[in-house]
C-alpha cells in the first residue's frame, strides 16, 4: 500500500536511559523525581545469587529510599506467583514497582501492577476478557538480559500452569515509565543465556519488520536492531568482557522492543508460547529454534522484506533477486543459530511427541490472539502442524520408547 493511503498512530511511552553505569547514576534521581518512598523490587533467584538486587537495595537505602525484594519469580511467571506478589505489594504499602531482570521479571511486575490497581484475579484481565483501565503503580524497569524488550512494551505474559497456557495482559498503562538500560548488568550472564535472549531480540525485530502492522517507523527500528544483533551478538556470546558488543546487543534488544511494541510479533511467538507453557522451554530458545521454519512458511508473503534481512546477514546477496536472497535467509539463520550452539530442533528435550501432543500445541498456537493476526501470511492449523512436525521428534507407531 502507498504511504499516501495509510494512517497509523505510534506512541512510545517509556523514557529510556541508556549507558554504562546508568543504574548507579540515574535510578535514585528518577525515583525522587516521581516522589516515591517505598519500592517493590521484583527479581528472580538467579539475580539474587549474583547480588544485583542487594546492590540496588543498598543504593536506595543510602539515599533514604525504603524497599523490599520479591525474588520468587520463575521463568514464564505463574499467575499464582503474580497474585502472591500483588498481595505483598499491598501489605507492605509500597508506592512503586522496580522490575530487575529479564522478560519474566517485567511480565510479573506489570501483572502485579494490575493486581495492585484492579479487583479480582490477574487472569480476569487476559486479552479478550476484562479491560485494564486504571493506572498501575509507577513502574521502572532495569533489564539484565539482552532479549525481552519488555522494558518498553505495553504487554505482560502470564502462565496458567493448571491450563498449560500462556495468556497476554495488554494495555498502554502497563508500559514502564522509565527503563534504565545498563550494559554492565549483562556481563554476568552465562553464554547460553546470551545466545537465547539475543536470538529472542532478533525474532522480535524480524517479526516486527514483516508484520502486517508494520509502518515506516517500525521498519526503521527493526532494521537497526537486526543490524546491531547481526554484527555484535556473536562477539558478545564469545566473551562477556566485550563491553562494546554487550552494549550494542543490549540496546538493540530495547530497540527491537520498541519495534514489536508498535508492530507486533507473529507466528514464531504463536508457536513458542505453548512450548514454554507446556514443556517449559525458555522463551528465547523456543523462538530461535522455530524461527527458520516460520520464515520458510512466510517467505511468499513478502520476498522484498525477507530479502532485506538476508542482505544484512550476507551483503553479497545484494547482487541477487529478492526471491533468491529471501530464500537464502533460512539457511543463514540456521547457520547463525549453530554458531550460538542453539539446538536445531527440540530433540534435546529427549521426548517423543504424539499426534495428540502436536495437535494440542497447534491449537494453542492458533488461539494466541496477540500474534496470529499480525503474521504476514494467513495461518491455518495445518500450517502450524507442519511447522511443529519439522522441529519436534515425533513418536512413530510401533516404537517402544516412552512417551512423556
Amino acid at each position: 500500500m502507498y504511504l499516501s493511503q495509510q494512517g497509523f498512530n505510534s506512541a512510545l511511552y517509556t523514557n529510556v536511559i541508556f549507558g554504562v553505569n546508568s543504574v548507579e547514576e540515574s535510578l535514585v534521581v528518577k525515583i525522587k523525581e516521581f516522589n516515591k518512598s517505598k519500592v517493590f523490587i521484583a527479581t528472580d533467584p538467579g539475580l539474587v545469587k549474583v547480588g544485583i538486587p542487594d546492590k540496588i537495595q543498598s543504593l536506595l537505602k543510602g539515599n533514604g529510599i525504603n524497599s523490599i525484594v520479591f525474588s520468587e519469580i520463575e521463568p514464564n511467571p505463574h499467575a499464582v506467583t503474580v497474585m502472591r506478589g500483588g498481595e505483598l505489594y499491598k501489605e507492605e504499602s509500597c508506592d512503586m514497582i522496580l522490575a530487575v531482570g529479564g522478560g519474566s521479571a517485567m511480565d510479573f511486575s506489570k501483572a502485579v501492577g494490575v493486581i495492585a490497581s484492579h479487583p479480582g484475579h490477574i487472569l480476569d484481565y487476559r486479552r479478550g476478557e476484562k479491560t485494564v483501565v486504571n493506572e498501575i503503580p509507577t513502574l521502572f524497569a532495569i533489564p539484565t538480559t539482552v532479549g525481552t524488550g519488555s522494558e518498553v512494551t505495553t504487554v505482560s505474559v502470564v502462565t496458567d500452569h493448571e491450563a498449560g497456557r500462556k495468556y497476554v495482559v495488554a494495555s498502554p498503562v502497563l508500559a514502564p515509565k522509565v527503563a534504565i538500560v545498563d550494559p554492565v548488568l549483562t556481563t554476568s550472564l552465562p553464554h547460553h543465556v546470551v545466545a537465547a535472549t539475543g536470538m529472542d531480540a532478533l525474532v522480535h525485530a524480524i517479526e516486527a519488520y514483516t508484520s502486517v502492522k508494520s509502518t515506516p517507523i517500525t521498519d526503521g527500528l527493526a532494521l537497526q536492531a537486526i543490524k546491531m544483533i547481526k554484527d555484535y551478538l556473536l562477539p558478545s556470546y564469545a566473551h562477556p568482557n566485550n563491553l562494546e558488543a554487550r552494549s550494542q546487543v543490549h540496546l538493540a534488544s530495547t530497540i527491537a522492543g520498541m519495534a514489536f511494541g508498535l508492530g507486533g510479533v507473529g507466528l514464531v511467538h504463536s508457536c513458542s508460547h505453548p512450548m514454554s507453557a507446556i514443556y517449559h522451554v525458555p522463551h528465547g530458545l523456543a523462538n530461535a529454534i522455530i524461527l527458520p521454519y516460520v520464515i520458510e512458511h512466510n517467505l511468499i508473503s513478502n520476498y522484498k522484506k525477507f530479502a532485506d534481512i538476508a542482505k544484512i546477514f550476507e551483503p553479497t546477496l545484494t547482487l541477487k533477486s529478492d526471491r533468491v536472497a529471501a530464500e537464502q535467509l533460512i539457511d543463514l539463520l540456521k547457520d547463525f543459530n549453530q554458531v550460538l550452539n542453539i539446538p536445531k530442533d527440540f530433540s534435546y528435550l529427549e521426548m517423543k511427541f504424539t499426534k495428540e501432543m502436536v495437535n494440542r500445541l497447534s491449537q494453542d498456537a492458533m488461539e494466541d490472539k496477540g500474534t496470529i493476526p499480525n503474521n504476514p501470511r494467513i495461518v491455518f492449523k495445518e500450517d502450524v502442524i507442519q511447522i511443529f512436525n519439522k522441529v519436534l521428534p515425533l513418536y512413530q507407531e510401533g516404537e517402544q520408547n516412552n512417551v512423556h
